[in-house]
């Protein structure tokens, strides 16, 4: 079977083929904001030349959408598609949505892996399931009342089920997570970070940033900062060793 690869790229004038943008692919978590929770990075990485998939996974309107074999197959498809294409793939996960994007990155072909806020180790998931219907989607007419029953078990099923996969993670990993998460305690990523075999790998706390602070104004020009700089290769971080943080109240 022959693939004609030339219909993907874009071409100028004279029929020549366009230099493609890098292409940054989001997996969002678990509440009602789905893919738009990345929005605010969405615009900021186009603005400086990336090209960004946003999708949503999975429908938390619809009660019956909560196979997580379904979940997975379509996040697989995106990144699929994206092979197809031959494109460099730089993958970002946040919360839930960073058990799955590792998932992915230890099965494909991925430049670089970013978690923010990754739920390794959510401490509670009916905080989980709290902060998904209050906090990360603010309330509006259409939506439901709160995640169901079943959503919130398919979450338990993804960090069950996926999460020692970022052990097999052969590409960098970078891991940003708040000191102020009320979701997903920032030693939850200093657990799974101290576990990981892979030498390039980097661990960096937000001191006092929630767990959404993807689109928390406050942290939101330094998160965006590192993670395009990290998408380029122009910076490697060192890890956040401060033991002070232990010592830190949780939130």
């Amino acid at each position: 079977m022959k693939f004609n690869f030339s219909r993907f790229f874009k071409k100028d004038a004279k029929g020549q083929a366009l230099p493609q943008k890098d292409l940054v692919i989001t997996i969002h978590g678990f509440g009602f904001k789905t893919m738009h929770e990345f929005d605010p990075l969405a615009e900021y990485l186009e603005k400086e030349g990336f090209e960004v998939w946003q999708f949503s996974y999975f429908n938390p309107n619809d009660p019956d959408d909560t196979d997580i074999s379904q979940w997975m197959r379509r996040c697989e498809t995106r990144i699929q598609q994206a092979i197809a294409q031959r494109r460099t793939i730089h993958l970002v996960g946040f919360s839930m949505g960073g058990i799955i994007a590792s998932h992915l990155a230890s099965i494909y072909s991925i430049e670089d892996l970013l978690l923010a806020a990754p739920a390794f180790y959510p401490f509670d998931f009916n905080q989980v399931s709290r902060v998904a219907k209050n906090k990360i989607m603010p309330k509006s007419d259409n939506a439901a009342p709160s995640m169901s029953g079943e959503h919130t078990k398919g979450f338990v099923s993804v960090v069950q089920n996926f999460r020692n996969d970022i052990l097999k993670v052969k590409c960098p990993i970078f891991i940003l997570h708040g000191t102020g998460d009320e979701v997903v305690q920032y030693k939850s990523s200093r657990k799974i970070f101290n576990q990981i075999p892979n030498k390039e790998k980097a661990l960096v706390f937000l001191h006092h940033a929630k767990h959404r602070f993807l689109y928390d104004g406050p942290y939101q020009s330094l998160a965006f900062s590192l993670i395009r700089d990290y998408f380029r290769h122009e910076i490697k971080p060192q890890i956040y060793q401060d033991d002070d943080l232990d010592n830190e109240d949780d939130h």
